[in-house]
């Protein structure tokens, strides 16, 4: 339609004298301005109708107008878009918090592993000691351990006896002091 307008102003020409060219003003009506003006409003209103700004004003109006709260529509692409990517960051970053996790329990077991390798190494070494000196005592003769013994028992004995000797004079001796301390009138 505005093709034809401007074709219209190019290809009629104008008179001087005259405000309006008769040609001009019958291709323009008043049906033609309106229409070409409703599909200018129409198209300024899609682009404000689909525009952030433009949805929150209609929004508000449409509240104030009908003074009931405008549900919101469909969340845009963009706004999907930005909390899909803040949640896979998010999860992202758990999964990495969780594989540090792992790779120090892994560190720790390994050390502990290396550690427990470490104390069966001394019990192995420390069984094949032992092993070597039950063997060496095993190839020691009987009667060399019979004279050990010998000695040992007779030493027993006289600690034995010198022990019932020193418990009688320690109850001789608490006894004497005992009434040594009543007869001074201290105890």
């Amino acid at each position: 339609m505005a093709v034809l307008c401007a074709l219209s102003f190019t290809s009629i020409p104008q008179e001087r004298n005259s405000v309006m060219n008769p040609v001009f003003l019958s291709i323009m009506s008043p049906e033609i301005i309106l229409s070409l003006l409703g599909a200018l409003i129409s198209l300024l209103s899609g682009k404000l109708v689909f525009n952030p700004i433009g949805k929150r004003f209609f929004n508000d109006l449409a509240q104030i107008l009908t003074g009931k709260e405008v549900e919101k529509g469909e969340v845009q692409y963009s706004e999907k878009l930005e909390r899909l990517t803040s949640s896979l960051i998010k999860a992202s970053r758990e999964v990495d918090a969780v594989l540090v996790e792992l790779a120090q329990v892994a560190q720790d077991r390994e050390q502990s592993v290396q550690k427990v390798e470490a104390d069966l190494l001394k019990l192995q070494n420390r069984e094949k000691e032992l092993q070597e000196r039950i063997q060496h005592l095993q190839n020691v003769p009987i009667p060399v351990a019979e004279h050990f013994a010998k000695l040992t028992s007779s030493g027993e004995k006289r600690s034995a006896r010198r022990d019932y000797i020193l418990f009688g004079a320690g109850v001789v001796v608490s006894t004497v002091i005992a009434i040594l301390l009543k007869f001074l009138g201290l105890g």
